[in-house]
């Protein structure tokens, strides 16, 4: 496997190990900043309909605190065992 596809994986788990975290500690109650969820991308999926083909585009991504954190830490960790 190749540096850059590592990386994307690496930065992925950090991803999913921050959205578990941020969860976490919204049902412990902590602040509203540091779970407040940003969703970035589109709201509805595009369709693009052709009488042959159908197309459908779509795509959301859910940012928060503890998600940038995971990232963050992930990308550290990458680059300390690299």
């Amino acid at each position: 496997m190749n540096a850059n596809l590592r990386l994307i994986v690496v930065v992925a788990i950090g991803a999913v190990i921050g959205s578990v975290l941020n969860t976490l500690l919204a049902h412990a109650g902590a602040p509203h900043w540091m779970t407040n969820v940003l969703p970035m991308g589109l709201p509805q999926p595009f369709v693009l309909d052709v009488s042959v083909l159908r197309l459908t585009f779509g795509f959301m991504l859910n940012m928060s605190f503890a998600m940038v954190i995971g990232m963050l830490i992930a990308l550290w960790a990458f680059q300390r065992l690299k």
